[in-house]
């Protein structure tokens, strides 16, 4: 018999567990779709039952009861204190979230009891930027640098929303005002294509997005350097390319090649041609005159000569004795 009489209490109960139930769990929800709400960690947002009413309201989040609001009276969630100090919000039937957390997270929706209508429906996203845990460092690769080569520097990012943006600094400098050997990506990589003495110093890595800021720094020592033949070389072959390439070195090759192509010209011409003029009283006078021959096709100027220069051939021939007549 007492199998038989069973049967309707556990029925009984299990009616009372589902009615408790329900009070806490909303199996109903809007079919609005949820408006998007980011707001930083650590801060205060206020959600209001739109469209304002008087009227009671029952607030739930991801289907959760979390709160009523009375008439003009706010609701505080989890009876939370602003972090910063006392904030003045005015008393119209808000829903606050004071000291914002990762788990404030979801879809929060009222109802107001008057008419039992659904208000706005808002999707909560938090934003936030971890700290960088102690036991993560810069990765340096190749742990001991070596001149000439690349060196690969890898920021440690923490978790963070949105996607953060990553800086680089050297010696507290941004990179963009150093050299132009640095290449950084979005992941956090850092790239020195070409290693050398210029590039000791305290390298960090800043991560930032607009909810807060990490920053992990790591200190390259000449001490861990290893300069050796091998890695010298490709410097120096670097260096030459680069140089080889360079526009001024170019122009003054150019120059030189030029002034060498002249200069080559004029002695031979001084060397090997020979004048075809009578022979002059003076040195002086050969060097003096510029030969049609050195440059064919130009025309020269013709400068007067003093009488000391005149061709031996010009002058008039010496008086001879004539006799008395």
């Amino acid at each position: 018999m007492s199998h038989h009489y069973s049967h309707p209490i556990i029925h009984f109960c299990l009616l009372i567990l589902l009615f408790s139930s329900s009070e806490s769990i909303h199996t109903l929800a809007p079919k609005k779709a949820p408006s998007e709400r980011l707001v930083p960690i650590g801060s205060t947002t206020a959600l209001e039952c739109e469209p304002y009413t008087s009227a009671n309201a029952t607030w739930y989040r991801d289907k959760h009861v979390i709160a009523v609001v009375e008439g003009h009276k706010n609701a505080i969630l989890n009876g939370r204190v602003p972090r910063g100090g006392e904030e003045r919000i005015p008393d119209i039937g808000f829903l606050v979230i004071y000291d914002v957390q990762k788990e404030d997270e979801g879809i929060y929706y009222c109802q107001r009891e008057n008419d039992t209508k659904w208000g706005e429906v808002f999707q909560l996203k938090v934003a936030f930027v971890d700290e960088v845990s102690e036991n993560k460092k810069i990765i340096v690769e190749p742990i001991v640098p070596i001149l000439g080569r690349p060196l690969v520097l890898k920021c440690p990012v923490p978790n963070a929303y949105p996607p953060p943006k990553i800086t680089w600094t050297v010696n507290s400098l941004p990179i963009s005002h150093i050299s132009s050997d640095y290449f950084s990506f979005p992941n956090g990589t850092l790239i020195i294509s070409h290693f050398s003495y210029h590039h000791f110093g305290y390298f960090e890595c800043n991560i930032n997005n607009f909810a807060g800021h990490s920053s992990v720094n790591a200190f390259i020592d000449s001490r861990d350097l290893v300069a050796t033949f091998e890695s010298l070389k490709p410097t120096f072959i670097n260096g030459c390319s680069a140089a080889l390439r360079s526009s001024l070195f170019m122009f003054l090759l150019g120059c030189l090649v030029t002034s060498g192509a002249v200069l080559i010209y004029l002695i031979c011409a001084v060397c090997l041609l020979k004048p075809g003029r009578p022979r002059r009283v003076l040195r002086p006078t050969f060097w003096s005159r510029t030969d049609p021959r050195l440059a064919p096709g130009f025309r020269k100027a013709v400068v007067p000569l003093p009488d000391c220069f005149v061709n031996a051939r010009m002058l008039p021939p010496p008086a001879q004795n004539l006799p008395n007549a």
